[in-house]
């Protein structure tokens, strides 16, 4: 079984964007943790995943599995939404839909695009991974006050195989427009099935993975 380990890219701040490849064969699979810095909550399920993955991978002979655990490293290291140029990587992606406009919260922008499409080095280092990699799924975990499992792109009935195993809600339509998001980038417009795995916010790491294993296991094999 091939394992290997690289860096993607770089963050504003220089941090390593590491990424880990278990197989190489059948199709290819992208799980991404911590877009948003200030939801541990996804990093961590997204680092014991990467953790099982590498203690079990004789489990996924037949696919291509690539899991970049922290996307946004200088976000999460400062506990902040976005980067350190105070974009929100996942309202930066080179879509049609990219906006300038963004929503501010007691005064302070929350969903910044950046100054323009695809402008961060970490939204650049990712389009470059999926051109690169031509995933058919990807997993995208995040936290978030009500918990969901959302949809992009071909992914409808992949989000309800995977609810079988959790009875997460599940949603089109995450509430509010997401202008240059990952789901629009590589769901809507490279027809990629997208899943925006939404935890509960300030759930604990076990109880995260005892509710996610088996609906991530099942987003593998299906």
């Amino acid at each position: 079984m091939a394992i290997s380990e690289w860096n993607i890219g770089y963050s504003v701040l220089s941090e390593p964007l590491r990424a880990w490849k278990i197989g190489d064969a059948g199709e290819c699979i992208h799980f991404y943790g911590g877009f948003h810095g200030d939801e541990p909550e996804g990093v961590q399920l997204a680092l014991t995943l990467k953790e099982y993955l590498l203690n079990n991978p004789d489990q996924f002979l037949q696919k291509t599995l690539i899991i970049v655990p922290i996307a946004n490293p200088d976000g999460f290291k400062n506990k902040t939404r976005v980067n350190a140029n105070k974009v929100d990587l996942n309202r930066n992606f080179p879509t049609k839909d990219w906006a300038k406009d963004w929503t501010s919260k007691a005064g302070q922008p929350k969903y910044y695009p950046g100054p323009k499409p695809g402008s961060e080095p970490e939204v650049q280092a990712i389009v470059d991974l999926i051109e690169k990699s031509r995933p058919r799924k990807i997993i995208s975990f995040h936290s978030l006050n009500p918990h969901q499992i959302n949809y992009d792109g071909p992914a409808r009935e992949l989000a309800h195989a995977m609810a079988k195993h959790n009875s997460y809600p599940i949603t089109e339509d995450i509430g509010y427009p997401t202008p240059g998001s990952l789901g629009n980038y590589a769901g809507r417009e490279k027809k990629i099935a997208v899943i925006t795995y939404e935890l509960p916010e300030k759930i604990s790491p076990t109880q995260a993975w005892r509710e996610s294993l088996e609906a991530i296991l099942e987003a593998i094999q299906f």
